[in-house]
């Protein structure tokens, strides 16, 4: 079964931090405010939700509203086999089947960052399996994990606003697939505007 999404919301954040409260002191809020320096807008869950919004709400909404989902694979995350991070990455897989054509992929959504060993004996058991193909790790070779982490998502955004670019040039050249994309009201949108705007 394929659920399609018939709508999709204008993106108000670059990438979408799913991740483990116990890793925002080191990890998490340091690269957040290194992601702002870029002009790089972060969605962190921070618990301000709006009014009338419940945290299940809150978290699909903002992984709908932006761009990419990173998600920063600890040892603290896996010491919590369930989570918030679980349905995220759900989400975000439902998000990418809804961005996939025959023809290829139009975006893509998921960047897994590891800051666990490959080897960890715990990963072949967990949910992050499945995503360890498409996932960097980071190694004690590569220094800082948040300068790696910031250069990681720079490297991979820079990649997607080419593939935007990429997209408007087919779409321009393609008129049926133009019109059949046009039925799901803000696909195109997505998929081709560099939005939010990287000032």
């Amino acid at each position: 079964m394929h659920w399609q999404l018939q709508f999709f919301p204008a993106c108000t954040h670059h990438v979408f931090l799913s991740h483990c409260r116990e890793d925002r002191g080191w990890l998490v809020n340091p690269l957040a405010d290194a992601m702002r320096d870029r002009r790089l807008i972060p969605w962190v869950d921070q618990h301000d939700y709006p009014y009338g919004r419940t945290s299940f709400q809150a978290l699909r909404d903002g992984i709908l509203r932006s761009r990419h989902v990173v998600f920063l694979v600890t040892d603290a995350m896996l010491q919590q086999p369930r989570g918030w991070s679980i349905i995220e990455l759900a989400w975000a897989e439902l998000l990418q089947d809804n961005l996939r054509e025959p023809g290829g992929v139009l975006q893509n959504v998921s960047l897994p960052l590891f800051f666990v060993a490959r080897e960890d004996a715990r990963l072949p058991r967990c949910a992050w399996f499945p995503v360890i193909d498409r996932a960097r790790f980071h190694l004690p070779a590569d220094g800082n994990p948040v300068l790696w982490a910031l250069h990681q998502i720079d490297a991979f955004v820079a990649r997607e606003v080419q593939q935007g670019l990429d997209n408007v040039a087919w779409l321009d050249g393609d008129s049926r697939s133009r019109l059949r994309l046009k039925k799901r009201a803000g696909l195109i949108e997505r998929i081709t505007a560099l939005r939010p705007a990287i000032i």
